[in-house]
């Protein structure tokens, strides 16, 4: 029996070397290429019109690309990024561009290593060291971490930021935790979906639920000020006008539920351009998204009842997932927000593991790394969102941990810890 989990461990062990040796080759061969391409470019050029004092929302930005060196690909005119994360990025923006995104890509890999190592630690007591260093190396090797280092996008920071939010809450620290995750929602605005969950969990004591919603206010009106007040009355006016206008006419890997429901009308006319009931489409997709978010918060509600008290670890794995699903926009990138949620189904899966559950798990995970460009004729809208079907999958699989939740004593995930 010694010699069976010997080889076992080794085989575990293997095939984990495997999948980041897979991973690492797949993003190195086409890194390089990247330098010059989005989102990279549009982060360097909107940072360097903060830093010379241009006018950041209304500046065209195609003869900036060609005046940086930057391949011009996108039908996207002016910025569309919060003035946070414009700043956040401005120390990279001094660089001259290819050290500036060799630079960022180390905070990339520093902020994929950081998630993996919050994920190591809250996983240690139900997942054995060989699963662990398997789910490091299927993390490494996912689409989604592909698909993040080819646009040097900036959800795996955000998803660092999200995750360490939530370990401050499992340590008794939820006034860090609300400030870290309300962080986060000036850098991309979506996580705006995680800091009524956070505030609610963050104690059963409305002393400490209002003190949270102060440091809320107060880090928030911080952050805001010192982004400049002008530059975001701007990115509202004229940025997330950009952003609104091109995510409902994108038909492509933005894996959401309002993108479905608005392409699964589109689709019906033949994605034809000219059609003047898309944008109410699109605003049917959104409500129908905000109901999910809506419904899911009742679930997380009718979970924290009684008397044994809330599962932080399914709510908080299955809010992620219908943030994800619920918002306008998440792209293929967005979905490195899902690494600690599919390790802890690995986990739970693990501890009651019926041909059900495991079949579940694995379906939904495979669906959601095929990230392909598919674009035949009559398969294209169906087959487009495979993802999608991988994140609601993997959504109900932790709404029913989380409605059965009062019947598991996983003592370790159960009850919101003690204000610090």
């Amino acid at each position: 029996m010694t010699k069976d989990r010997k080889w076992r461990s080794w085989l575990l062990q293997t095939l984990a070397l495997c999948l980041a040796l897979f991973g690492v080759v797949h993003i190195v061969r086409d890194l390089p290429a990247r330098a010059r391409g989005n989102d990279f470019a549009h982060y360097y050029i909107t940072s360097r019109l903060l830093l010379t004092g241009g006018d950041l929302y209304s500046t065209p930005l195609e003869p900036e690309y060609q005046r940086w060196g930057f391949r011009y690909t996108h039908a996207i005119p002016t910025a569309t990024n919060p003035p946070l994360l414009v700043a956040i990025f401005a120390p990279f923006a001094l660089l001259p561009p290819i050290e500036a995104f060799w630079a960022w890509a180390v905070l990339e890999i520093f902020s994929l290593g950081w998630i993996l190592m919050l994920t190591w630690r809250l996983s240690a007591n139900r997942l054995s060291l060989p699963v662990r260093w398997l789910v490091c190396g299927a993390v490494i090797a996912s689409a989604p971490v592909y698909w993040h280092f080819f646009f040097s996008q900036c959800q795996l920071l955000i998803a660092a930021v999200i995750l360490q939010a939530y370990w401050y809450l499992r340590n008794g620290r939820p006034v860090s935790a609300c400030v870290a995750v309300t962080t986060t929602v000036w850098l991309k605005l979506f996580p705006a979906v995680l800091v009524p969950w956070f505030l609610w969990r963050s104690s059963r004591e409305w002393n400490t639920r209002w003190k949270c919603a102060g440091a809320v206010l107060a880090w928030s009106a911080v952050l805001v000020l010192a982004s400049g007040l002008g530059n975001w009355q701007q990115f509202w006016t004229h940025g997330m006008k950009v952003v609104d206008d091109w995510i409902t006419w994108q038909r492509h890997f933005n894996f959401t539920v309002p993108a479905f429901v608005k392409n699964a009308a589109w689709s019906f006319q033949g994605f034809d351009p000219q059609w003047n009931e898309l944008h109410a489409w699109a605003n049917v997709g959104a409500i129908i998204g905000l109901a999910l978010i809506v419904l899911v918060y009742g679930i997380c509600w009718k979970n924290g009842r009684g008397a044994t008290g809330a599962d932080l670890e399914s709510e908080f794995c299955l809010m992620s997932a219908a943030m994800l699903a619920g918002i306008s926009e998440a792209w293929g990138h967005y979905f490195v927000l899902l690494v600690f949620p599919a390790a802890m189904a690995v986990a739970r899966v693990g501890r009651k593991p019926t041909l059900g559950r495991i079949f579940t798990l694995g379906i939904a995970l495979v669906m959601l790394n095929l990230m392909g460009d598919f674009r035949s004729p009559w398969l294209e809208f169906v087959v487009s969102y495979i993802p999608l079907y991988g994140l609601l999958l993997l959504g109900a699989f932790f709404a029913t941990e989380t409605l059965n939740s009062q019947s598991t004593g996983v003592v370790s995930t159960r009850s919101v810890p003690p204000s610090s």
